[in-house]
């Protein structure tokens, strides 16, 4: 939330012979006033929440990297894998077809 939109709160909410100081300091002592102090738990509380969060989608994206990375490489093991099939029965096929044509 903006200091703005705060200070617009706390001023609808004090009366009307009450200033509201509209920096942070003024805005948080105004909470302590009007919440009491357990408003200093929830501030740190959704800070803490906050930070997780980042961290949670940070970590989910560079998953989905890692991922994205493994999926490409098992793509290009299993297209390896297919060429080297093929070139082992081939050379199999070569080497049956010239024991045979060798064969007494």
């Amino acid at each position: 939330m903006s200091t703005d939109t705060l200070h617009s709160l706390a001023q609808a909410d004090t009366p009307s012979t009450v200033d509201v100081p509209k920096d942070m300091t003024g805005l948080l002592f105004w909470a302590i006033g009007r919440f009491g102090s357990g408003i200093l738990l929830a501030m740190a509380c959704g800070y803490a929440l906050t930070r997780v969060y980042e961290d949670h989608a940070k970590q989910t994206q560079q998953l989905m990297t890692i991922l994205e990375t493994r999926a490409k490489l098992d793509s290009e093991m299993t297209s390896a894998l297919v060429h080297l099939t093929t070139a082992i029965d081939q050379v199999a096929k070569d080497a049956q077809r010239a024991h045979n044509t060798h064969a007494p």
